[in-house]
This record gives structure tokens, C-alpha cells and sequence, in this order.
């Protein structure tokens, strides 16, 4: 992953996270979300980084369809990133299948080592659509 400030390298680091929670390879997600991550769901739900990957990992929380639209990128100074898009997926939590519309906020920021370090999520806002 690179860090070079551009809409198309954040763009690509939320394809690849899209494709980690579809395969729910917590490993993968693990390496692009921050160790200080907020990761809010569109049902208020508050999660950190260990609590979310301990959900994909343990197969408690699993996306079976999960697709994106409407994504807009903010590039800001000092190597952060604004992501809003909506969100359109099945999951199956707890054994149980659930549908989710949602617009979400993602905020990622340049990791450590600024141009050679890499992109990571450091928050994530849903918030459900009627």
C-alpha cells in the first residue's frame, strides 16, 4: 500500500478493505486499520481494532454481499483522507442474516514514516439509511 496522497490510493485501500471483510480475512484488515482505530457501526455499535478483528476472525460477524457507491474522496494536508460513500450489505451476525443500508465516514490517515509509510483506517462512522 502506498501512502502517496492521491483519491485513487485511498480509493484502492477501500477496495482492499471491502475484500478483506468479503473474505473476512482479519489478518489482511488487521494491517489497514489503525491500532487507535473508532470503528462505529450504522447501529451505534462502538468497536477498536480488537474487538472488530475478534468478530471477523471468531466468524461472529460475517459479510456475505457487501457493495459501495457513491465514494467521495477529500485529500487534506498532513495525510488524511476523507471517504463517504454508502453502503449496501448482508451480514450475518450471530447467526443471523441482516441487511444493511448505511451512508459512512471513513477517515484514513498516512501511517508511520509518512510518504514510505502506508495508508490506514483510523475511523469509521455509519449511519443507516430508512
Amino acid at each position: 500500500m502506498s501512502s502517496l496522497i492521491t483519491a485513487e490510493a485511498v480509493l484502492h485501500c477501500e477496495q482492499l478493505r471491502r475484500n478483506a471483510m468479503l473474505a473476512g480475512d482479519s489478518a489482511a484488515l488487521q494491517a489497514l486499520l489503525s491500532p487507535d482505530i473508532v470503528y462505529v457501526h450504522s447501529t451505534g455499535v462502538r468497536d477498536t481494532r480488537d474487538s472488530y478483528l475478534g468478530k471477523i476472525r471468531d466468524g461472529a460477524m460475517r459479510y456475505l454481499l457487501l457493495e459501495w457507491s457513491d465514494l467521495q474522496v477529500q485529500v487534506l494536508p498532513g495525510g488524511t483522507a476523507l471517504v463517504t460513500g454508502r453502503m449496501d450489505a448482508s451480514v450475518l451476525k450471530d447467526g443471523q442474516e441482516k441487511q444493511v443500508r448505511s451512508q459512512f465516514l471513513t477517515v484514513w490517515v498516512a501511517g508511520p514514516g509518512g510518504e514510505g509509510g502506508t495508508w490506514q483506517l483510523r475511523a469509521h462512522q455509519g449511519t443507516p439509511l430508512p
